[in-house]
């Protein structure tokens, strides 16, 4: 895509689907992110618009305004910078109903089918749009992940991931292992009970879930996957034990981790660091690396209950948490 100003559809995914459409066959898009764009950016002052009480980017939504993902916070599309006033914002990226808008200009010809959180809130609307794409001929099924695991319909000839970086880029070590998943997954959407093709369309080609998902190799990508994490000492290798604190304020939650650090020593603790405010609480957390995880998450029950009177006081909140599925 490095190549390409053409995103989210790129020439040869454009020719693809071209294909599709000549073939009168169906397709599956893949874009794991929802909405018409996942931030509006100042091009004056460059500021981006965030939730007050979270501090992520708010997603734009076609006739619902701002949102935030995390804590439901909603506001009006604003016309000028709330920052410096000036009207020069910006739409960036591409979520699934900004793609939805460019395929329908492209492909009038093909029904499309959007399938995300949104489309998919009402009872009884996900089972509607599968029978609708299974039951038609000529067709592009768009969404998110919830697309790509277990669903076989007839006459795809064409599965495609239009952003195969996004989870690249999540800060967690199973990024490229979660990244490889979903891409091998919705490969397997295409072709089942005649030829497909599978296009990935990425910035970074180079990375092991894609290069080994363009190779649907399985067992390369555990081996690679394997010896990293050897290396870096995650899982299966060793345990992780995460304690995050929530507090009012940030220097309070880092201080109480602190504590908890100094008081379990002998093993391999990396932090505390600060983590991006949710729903108004300022977090941070420590993480340990260990083979003997419960006896540092032990060690930290007792610290916290010891601490408990003095954290009801300053309004601080703890987990602890062993072997953590997401970061």
């Amino acid at each position: 895509m490095r190549r390409e100003r053409g995103f989210p559809l790129s020439s040869p995914l454009i020719d693809e689907l071209e294909a599709v459409s000549k073939a009168g066959a169906k397709a599956i898009l893949l874009l794991n992110r929802r909405g018409l764009t996942p931030a509006l950016h100042c091009r004056s002052c460059g500021e981006t618009l965030r939730c007050p009480s979270c501090d992520v980017a708010l997603v734009l939504h076609a006739g619902a305004g701002l949102r935030c993902h995390h804590c439901g916070y909603s506001q009006p599309e604003p016309e000028v910078c709330p920052a410096c006033g000036s009207p020069e914002l910006s739409r960036i990226g591409a979520g699934t109903q900004k793609l939805e808008r460019e395929l329908a200009k492209r492909f009038p010809e093909l029904e499309l089918i959007r399938l995300d959180a949104d489309t998919a809130a009402r009872p009884g609307a996900l089972a509607e749009a599968l029978a609708r794409f299974a039951a038609t001929d000529r067709a592009i099924l768009l969404g998110t992940q919830m697309i790509a695991k277990g669903h076989h319909f007839p006459g795809v000839a064409l599965a495609a991931v239009v952003d195969a970086d996004a989870g690249l880029s999540q800060p967690d070590f199973r990024a490229e292992e979660r990244t490889f998943q979903l891409l091998t997954q919705l490969a397997g959407r295409s072709g089942r009970d005649a030829p497909g093709r599978v296009l990935i369309q990425s910035f970074q080609p180079d990375s092991e879930a894609v290069r080994f998902a363009a190779r649907h190799d399985v067992e390369g990508f555990l081996a690679a996957e394997l010896e990293r994490r050897r290396e870096l000492g995650y899982p299966p290798f060793r345990h992780l034990v995460r304690i995050v604190a929530s507090g009012p304020e940030q220097g309070q939650t880092m201080r109480l981790l602190e504590e908890i650090r100094d008081g379990i020593p002998g093993e391999e603790l990396i932090g505390p660091a600060p983590l991006l405010r949710l729903r108004g609480r300022h977090r941070a957390q420590l993480v340990a690396k260990s083979t003997r995880p419960r006896r540092i998450a032990s060690a930290a029950a007792q610290l916290l209950r010891a601490a408990a009177p003095a954290m009801r006081r300053a309004d601080l909140s703890a987990v602890v948490d062993v072997d953590p599925q997401g970061f």
